[in-house]
């Protein structure tokens, strides 16, 4: 892939960073995104349908690796010569990773537009990390993630999505407003709002379905299995 300057998700002229919240991000992203467990516990329940022995799965934007561990813990007994490969921009997250006892996981602080993705996958998720990857750049991701995955495996992407009618969107991200109420204050709200501005980049689902075509997956083995309130996750298979 080609090399670029890595991607600034700091919003530093507002003060916003993700790696402000590494030390409590797992909590934070379930207090921000509601159904945030379930949607992870059907993305770790469907990869026991495609992950192989012998394979690679790849998580984009792994935070804490707290996901990609319990991926590799519901296949590994099935799966035990599977590989686990997890990407973050943000080195502030690196202390989360360490855990010699796992030798078939490993965490990369990285720019996924200049990362080599590895070949073999059979499983590869991107869960709310494409948002905030330039647009320019998006397609070509999809594409090496395509070329990359096995036949008969599959992608993930989950994202904050634009609904296809205003007033729906607007319906929308109030009551998910409502819902981030329960743990934010109204100012730290329109705070985090403000500062993801300029870093965040939304598409619709039909976008992000057109994506995966152009990536090489068939239309009618692509499809949204999770949504809450503007928040979607389509599965493609290959």
């Amino acid at each position: 892939m080609h090399e670029s300057k890595p991607i600034d998700r700091s919003g530093d002229e507002l003060g916003f960073s993700f790696a402000r919240f590494a030390e409590g991000f797992d909590q934070h992203i379930r207090q921000s995104i509601r159904g945030y467990v379930d949607l992870l516990s059907d993305c770790v329940a469907l990869s026991e349908y495609f992950v192989e022995d012998g394979t690679v799965v790849f998580d984009i934007g792994c935070s804490t690796g707290t996901f990609l561990r319990e991926v590799r813990n519901k296949n590994n007994a099935r799966c035990p010569g599977a590989r686990y490969v997890g990407i973050d921009i943000e080195q502030k997250f690196s202390p989360h990773w360490h855990d010699t006892t796992l030798l078939d996981i490993e965490f990369h602080v990285g720019d996924i537009r200049s990362f080599a993705i590895p070949k073999g996958c059979s499983f590869v998720t991107s869960i709310f990390s494409m948002q905030f990857i330039p647009e320019a750049d998006r397609q070509r991701i999809l594409d090496h993630i395509y070329r990359a995955l096995l036949p008969g495996g599959a992608m993930i992407v989950a994202e904050k999505t634009l609904s296809k009618l205003a007033k729906l969107n607007d319906m929308l991200t109030f009551i998910h407003y409502d819902f981030k109420r329960r743990s934010f204050t109204e100012a730290e709200i329109l705070a985090k709002e403000r500062s993801l501005r300029p870093i965040m980049k939304l598409w619709s689902e039909q976008q992000i379905a057109d994506s995966m075509v152009a990536a090489g997956f068939a239309t009618e083995r692509i499809q949204c299995f999770w949504r809450n309130h503007n928040f979607a996750a389509i599965i493609a298979l290959k």
